[in-house]
């Protein structure tokens, strides 16, 4: 296995600076910026749009605008290339056209693998041998899947101490993961999880796969956003609704559309969707920080939401969540936890198998119908980012 560092990358830039970041002539894994932001990768657009399409199936299909080459063929060819379904019987009752794209069709269940995906692949051909990361939910399954295919050491995964024997501690286990367990929420167990792996970070050996600790994570979650453009064409959303906790997709898919339309594949009068974020009322730090006007994301104290990937309060990439919503005309609601389960039951009803971070999404739909920011008869795509099998696996009360 040879992997190959895409040759048409330009540069690597601080995306709260938009300061260079050197690259170590690709000889080391990528963190931060020295001024302690996410780094994103830019590409030589024009040497991208001289490309032949790839053959290949699964998420590689989109390699010309990937960070990492010749990836096995077995790694990630069951990643990506969801469906996305219109709902006749929401479409009715509601008065729009609405559409789901369903990411539980990935490999361990959620959209998170098409992140890790490349994160892992990434820092592999940069030469980590291991990576770790915080979780309260799926990305810690799908660390510990990519990672045991890319046949590294076990992913190292730290979760809050009430996530013990729970269904994302097993089946983090299940695919080879080590689990530890450390404080009371994410960012607990992310700085337990740090502190823990300092040397192996200083050395080169693992990488941290937090959510936006290195560009890899973006780059995979960008494909939703391509394939987005490939499945609607000219007919693109009015609105994408996506539920927020660190925000990767929502950013991904805004970059994926402003790739497309440097490189041609968008027309320059295409009207792009508007975006709305939705987080829980009771962590709603985006949607806080939207409506004072913020630049940046403060962190809040978060009450606990039964959608455990909305249970973030912070982000880390604040600024560019507010700035593609700003951008793209669009807006930031928070649904409260009646509105969520509510919603998850009506997705059900109708045969959609959304989990409760996805239900989100259909409250945030009729809250924004009622306040007219969504107005009846307009396209609607809602990101269902993982099944409910983690919602039906918990007690009843």
């Amino acid at each position: 296995m040879h992997l190959q560092i895409n040759p048409h990358i330009a540069r690597l830039i601080c995306s709260r600076t938009g300061e260079e970041v050197g690259n170590n002539d690709w000889s080391r894994p990528i963190g931060l910026s020295p001024a302690g932001f996410p780094v994103t990768i830019e590409y030589d657009l024009g040497a991208v749009a001289s490309l032949s399409v790839a053959t290949r199936t699964g998420l590689w299909t989109h390699r010309n605008l990937l960070p990492v080459w010749n990836v096995p063929d077995g790694y990630a060819a069951d990643v990506g290339t969801t469906p996305t379904i219109r709902s006749a019987a929401l479409s009715d009752r509601l008065g729009v056209d609405l559409w789901v794209k369903n990411e539980n069709t990935n490999p361990s269940g959620s959209f998170k693998d098409r992140g890790l995906a490349v994160g892992v692949a990434l820092g592999t051909a940069l030469g980590a041998q291991g990576f770790f990361l915080p979780t309260q939910g799926n990305a810690g399954v799908a660390a510990a899947l990519f990672s045991t295919r890319m046949g590294l050491l076990p992913c190292e995964v730290t979760m809050p101490e009430g996530y013990q024997g729970g269904f994302y501690h097993r089946a983090v286990e299940h695919y080879g993961g080590n689990v530890t367990f450390a404080g009371a929420n994410i960012a607990a167990a992310g700085v337990a999880a740090r502190e823990a792996m300092a040397g192996e970070v200083a050395a080169g050996r693992r990488v941290d796969l937090s959510t936006f600790f290195e560009p890899g994570r973006l780059e995979g979650k960008k494909t939703m956003g391509l394939e987005i453009i490939t499945q609607f064409e000219d007919t693109l959303p009015d609105w994408i609704i996506y539920p927020t906790g660190g925000g990767t997709g929502l950013v991904g898919i805004w970059k994926a559309f402003t790739e497309l339309r440097a490189i041609g594949t968008l027309r320059t009068d295409q009207k792009l969707p508007r975006m709305a974020a939705v987080q829980s009322e009771a962590c709603a730090p985006v949607v806080e920080a939207f409506a004072r006007g913020d630049e940046t994301v403060s962190g809040v104290t978060s009450l606990g939401t039964i959608a455990d990937g909305l249970d973030v309060p912070g982000a880390i990439m604040g600024h560019s969540i507010l700035q593609v919503l700003r951008e793209s005309g669009g807006t930031a609601t928070a649904v409260s936890e009646d509105a969520i389960e509510g919603a998850f039951h009506d997705f059900a009803r109708v045969g959609v198998p959304a989990g409760y971070e996805t239900a989100a999404t259909l409250a945030a739909l009729e809250t924004l119908l009622r306040s007219d920011t969504i107005e009846k008869g307009q396209r609607v795509l809602l990101l269902n980012t993982g099944g409910p099998s983690v919602a039906l696996a918990k007690s009843m009360p």
